[in-house]
């Protein structure tokens, strides 16, 4: 009977006002449109299948160590001209000084690396500590990224909601969530788009 469209991508608190019968049609990429719902969130967006293989090793590996994501998205960033002209990639400083902030803070730290170009992250990121790239899940089975992801004590994210969600579906209740401090270069706001408790930087 309704349709609601996100007017700007920032936090609109306005669509609390919304009709309970509505299409939404947007990002809505903020926590604050469902804080208050969390748990119901966290139990909705479980991952379903359980994971096996390969995976199932790493899942043992990173819930047994002081585990911590570290995503870096490339691909479509550098490659998609409309996307290429709103979002750039996150630069080896912000991921050195993420790292660097990361390692004052917690002992023996050991560095799990998702990528859409694991090349590249090997060749120009600095790792003072154990690191583990993950580079198996490929096509269909992307997403296990992210499940594993979650499965990290700590994040450091991408300017990309893949790694956004792979830190918020986080169980640790005292995790450390790194963002890049500029997540569009066109000026976009992005006001409500981290959580308060994330660092950016």
């Amino acid at each position: 009977r309704h349709f609601v469209v996100e007017p700007h991508f920032n936090y609109w608190s306005d669509f609390f006002k919304s009709p309970t019968n509505a299409y939404l049609r947007g990002y809505w990429q903020s926590e604050l449109y469902f804080k208050s719902i969390q748990n119901l969130i966290r139990e909705e967006f479980k991952f379903k299948i359980p994971l096996s293989g390969e995976n199932a090793k790493l899942a043992k590996l990173i819930q047994s160590q002081k585990s911590v994501s570290l995503h870096v998205r490339r691909g479509d960033y550098l490659t998609h001209l409309k996307t290429s002209r709103i979002v750039s990639t996150c630069s080896i400083d912000y991921y050195e000084k993420a790292v660097n902030l990361i390692s004052s803070k917690i002992q023996s730290p050991v560095f799990y690396v998702f990528s859409d170009d694991i090349c590249w992250a090997k060749k120009n990121i600095l790792m003072p500590h154990p690191c583990v790239y993950i580079d198996h899940n490929n096509h269909l089975e992307s997403y296990r990224d992210m499940q594993l992801m979650s499965l990290c004590q700590h994040h450091i994210i991408a300017n990309s909601s893949f790694s956004w969600w792979g830190a918020w579906l986080g169980q640790n209740s005292s995790k450390i969530v790194i963002a890049p401090k500029v997540w569009f270069k066109n000026g976009t706001n992005d006001s409500g788009l981290v959580p308060n408790k994330w660092i950016r930087l």
